[in-house]
């Protein structure tokens, strides 16, 4: 086991506990192959950060809507299905230029979507090289733009959560910092049942 493997399970078990104690329980998404996310990693010609293979491997991850902005995790199904739908829409949009002659932000394929809310945006991981990259930034699907990531990984993610749920402290107090849309809060744990 990596200290990436470790140290997801070790966060979400947490979480899970909490879960698991306050609330009903929610849909499991299933664990994927190891073997897929190689195909993916091939196909997309860039490596994935351990965190986010462990993030995909781990078991009995809950459907429901736990993380902060009412993102519900997605299967491994899902997020290749919603990545190829928001590659699909950006290459019919086409090149699109703003007020400056600046392009336009475009859902990439070096983007992963992890979580979806209700309303139709996303939890991306950055999948590009250079400072983001690993980074859990917010797809708004109305207006494309990134703004700075949420967390700096999936692990600081998961870490951020386990901290506000067990002592009450805010969620995303780093992105805050650095000028994020989002100011940190409360998590709680509402759970809204699981979509299907």
């Amino acid at each position: 086991m990596t200290t990436a493997d470790h140290d997801v399970l070790a966060s979400w078990s947490r979480i899970n506990s909490r879960l698991t104690a306050h609330t009903r329980g929610g849909r499991a998404r299933p664990a994927c192959d190891a073997a897929r996310l190689d195909a993916f990693e091939a196909d997309l010609g860039l490596p994935l950060p351990a965190d986010l293979r462990a993030w995909w491997l781990l078991p009995d991850v809950t459907e429901s809507h736990w993380i902060p902005g009412e993102f519900a995790p997605v299967s491994l199904d899902e997020a290749l299905e919603t990545h190829e739908i928001w590659l699909l829409v950006a290459e019919q949009e086409g090149d699109s230029f703003d007020a400056n002659g600046q392009p336009e932000s475009r859902y990439l394929r070096e983007y992963m979507p992890i979580a979806l809310s209700p309303g139709g945006d996303g939890l991306i991981v950055d999948l590009r090289p250079g400072d983001t990259h690993g980074a859990v930034l917010l797809w708004d699907h109305e207006t494309w733009i990134l703004d700075v990531p949420r967390w700096i990984s999936v692990t600081s993610m998961l870490q951020d959560i386990t901290q506000a749920l067990e002592v009450g402290a805010p969620g995303l107090p780093s992105s805050a910092a650095v000028g994020g849309s989002r100011e940190p809060s409360s998590v709680t744990v509402a759970v809204i049942p699981a979509r299907g």
